[in-house]
Formats: C-alpha cells, sequence, structure tokens
C-alpha cells in the first residue's frame, strides 16, 4: 500500500477544534511520528529490536475517510444552535460544517441538519448530540438523535428525511442524565433502515447503531491480509473482543472453525444476523462477556488468538484465556499504545514471543494510533 505525500492545510477549524492536530503536516512525517511514538511507548515496558517496530501502515485517504460523525449540539439565548465537537481539553461545542476527515456524503448530512435545527423550530431544546454513520455505501446512513429527556419527545422525523436524502434509517436513544458516554441504553427506530451494512472479505457486515465499527473503512483489508499471512491456515481461530464478527468473519475460510466471544447485545445480534445471511456455518459466536466464558475457552484446542479491545486493554480473564491456552499464534489489535504495551508484557511472560508492531493509521490528521502487535508462542 502506498502513501499520498499531501497534506490538507485549509481546515477552518483547524486552530478553535484542535482534534486534528497534524494538519499541514506532510503525511511521511505524520506516519513516522506515530511510529516513533509507538517504539518509545514500547521501550518502557519491553525489550526488542526496533527493526521489530514496522514502518505505519498508510491510509488510502487521509480526507474524507471517517464513516461515523458524533456531534454536540449547542444553542445560545438567540436559539441558533452550533452542530460540532467539544474543543480539545474543554467542553466548548466548536462548530464544524467544513470538517475535512469525515465522508463527503456524511459531511453533507450534518450541514444539512445544521440548516434543519436552526431554521425548523421544531427541534426540542433538549436534543443534545447526533450520531450519523455510513456503511460501504456512503449514501446509505443512519442517524441516531440523542435526547436528554425520559421519555420521547415530539421530533420532526418527516422533516429530517425528507431533507437529508441519504439518511435511510433514524432512531432515538433517550438520555436523561447525559455526562460523557453519548449514547446510553436502547435505541429506538423510528424511521426506515435500522442499520448499515459494511462490505467484508465477501459478506455484507451489519452494524446496529449501537455496535462498534472503525471509522477508516479502507484499512480494513489490508489489516485481514496481514493477520491471513501471518496465521497460516489451522484448525481453531479464536476472536476476542469480536464486535460484530469484522475480523474472525473475514478470515473463515483460513480455519475449520471461528469462535467469536462478545458480551454487547447490539453487536452480537449483528454478527449473527452476518452469519446467517452470509451462510458462514464455520463461524460461531457465544454471546457472553469474556470471563463468563473461561471454562468454554480452556477447553478449547485453539490455534490462534485475535485480540481487538478497546482502549483500556484487554483484561485479566482474556489474557489468562490466551496464555493458558495452546494457541502458537495472537494478533493483537490495539487503539492505545499504552494499554497495548502492559498487555504485550503480560503475554510474553506467559509464553509468546513479539513478532512485529505495527502502528495503523486508521485517523490520519489526529494523534490517535492503532496497532497491530503479532505474537508466536
Amino acid at each position: 500500500m502506498t502513501s499520498p505525500d499531501h497534506r490538507i492545510v485549509d481546515c477552518p477549524h483547524k486552530e478553535d477544534c484542535g482534534a486534528c492536530s497534524f494538519l499541514g503536516q506532510p503525511y511521511a512525517a505524520q506516519l513516522e511520528r506515530k511510529r516513533q511514538r509507538v517504539l518509545d511507548v514500547l521501550k518502557r515496558t519491553l525489550r526488542f529490536a526496533n527493526s521489530q517496530i514496522l514502518p505505519t501502515l498508510p491510509s488510502p485517504k487521509i480526507e474524507g475517510y471517517r464513516n461515523r460523525a458524533k456531534m454536540t449540539i449547542s444553542t445560545n439565548r438567540d436559539r441558533q444552535s452550533s452542530l460540532g465537537y467539544f474543543q480539545r481539553r474543554t467542553r466548548n461545542v466548536i462548530d464544524a460544517p467544513d470538517c475535512g476527515v469525515l465522508v463527503p456524503e456524511l459531511l453533507e448530512t450534518t450541514r444539512r441538519l445544521r440548516r434543519l435545527i436552526n431554521v425548523s423550530g421544531r427541534f426540542p431544546f433538549n436534543l443534545r448530540h447526533i450520531d450519523v454513520r455510513c456503511g460501504s455505501d456512503p449514501k446509505k446512513q443512519h442517524l441516531t438523535l440523542v435526547v436528554k429527556a425520559a421519555t420521547m419527545p415530539r421530533l420532526p422525523i418527516e422533516e429530517i428525511a425528507d431533507g437529508c436524502p441519504h439518511v435511510a434509517g433514524i432512531g432515538v436513544n433517550l438520555n436523561p442524565k447525559g455526562g460523557a458516554q453519548v449514547i446510553k441504553g436502547r435505541i429506538e427506530p423510528v424511521f426506515g433502515a435500522r442499520e448499515v451494512f459494511v462490505e467484508s472479505a465477501g459478506l455484507a457486515l451489519r452494524v446496529s447503531p449501537g455496535s462498534f465499527f472503525q471509522v477508516n473503512l479502507g484499512l480494513l483489508p489490508e489489516i485481514h491480509s496481514r493477520m491471513e499471512e501471518f496465521f497460516g491456515p489451522g484448525d481453531l481461530l479464536i476472536d476476542l473482543y469480536a464486535g460484530v464478527g469484522t475480523h474472525g468473519l473475514a478470515l473463515r475460510r483460513l480455519f475449520r472453525h471461528v469462535l467469536c466471544v462478545e458480551g454487547v447485545r447490539s453487536s452480537v445480534a449483528d454478527a449473527r444476523s452476518s452469519i446467517k445471511s452470509g451462510r458462514a456455518t464455520n463461524v460461531e459466536i457465544i454471546a457472553n462477556p469474556i470471563h463468563r466464558t473461561l471454562r468454554r475457552l480452556k477447553s478449547e484446542k485453539a490455534e490462534a488468538f485475535i485480540l481487538n479491545p478497546s482502549a483500556v486493554g484487554a483484561d485479566s480473564p482474556a489474557l489468562e484465556a490466551v496464555t493458558t491456552s495452546t494457541a502458537r499464534s495472537v494478533a493483537y489489535l490495539s487503539c492505545d499504545p499504552e494499554t497495548l504495551a502492559r498487555d504485550l508484557a503480560i503475554l510474553i511472560d506467559g509464553g509468546f514471543k513479539l513478532v512485529t508492531v505495527q502502528a495503523i493509521d486508521m485517523m490520519p490528521q489526529t494523534r490517535q494510533i492503532e496497532c497491530l502487535a503479532l505474537l508466536r508462542r
């Protein structure tokens, strides 16, 4: 994969927003900074050769790549609303009608929503957030309206559907307490489609609004290709923190059986739907948190594991499941180098050897770093 060696220099929100802190830097320099960051973090905990930290995997697109916008609404005394992001390290909302990292069709939807909110007069004051995402087709989007209320308010659903032609489905999330977590609890479908679909490895993966999915679809084929090359064919692959089955399903042809473990209900339902529609008969999903699945995992003769936890890293039961297993290979996909370093030290103490670590530029222009670590027994 080649890297585009150019830069975005004209984002009008750069100074106020602060999220895309690498804006204006040559892309090659951004990639090297991320590699160096991973190198520096791992050196505090692990012993390895610098050559084991590979060059950063570049994104096919460095703008217009992000397939999800979670935006906050702030309304002033004149009832004019800003639709944007929290300024870095503050709770100030920066209006962002020209955000360059969003998929263009998503950006257009946010602009249309901004106009509707400010012109319609029919949106409730306690509408606090919007969450709009697309799958492989950017013209089939799902919109979640997050309302700070305990009961369903009157919302101009038909007006939104008419004014935002790419929105194929709308849901409402009632979050009366607010707080840092934007979406809490059930998302009530009120219009059209209930999900989006991502084409991956010959399957159409269902992704519901409450399910996690990578924001940069262009990197998934390369990530899966590297996992396949590292693992080689085998009998049993166990995918921990499986989400909607993104990685386990992509590697289903490489293994006789794939076991996915996931505790989030919406993700489990999505994975089961994709397994059924794609006739992936060799893939099974366990609908439980990992700590409730240890007995089953210890009884399996896994040859390989995938770990893809959240930023807090893998928990002790997951690492125990790996280190006490018969597995010979591990692929750990991480979104935080600090917790990755902590967990790699545990896996190495448990009998594994670090083969390579590679930063992945899942979010160009930002400081965020994804990493793929490969380990062998």
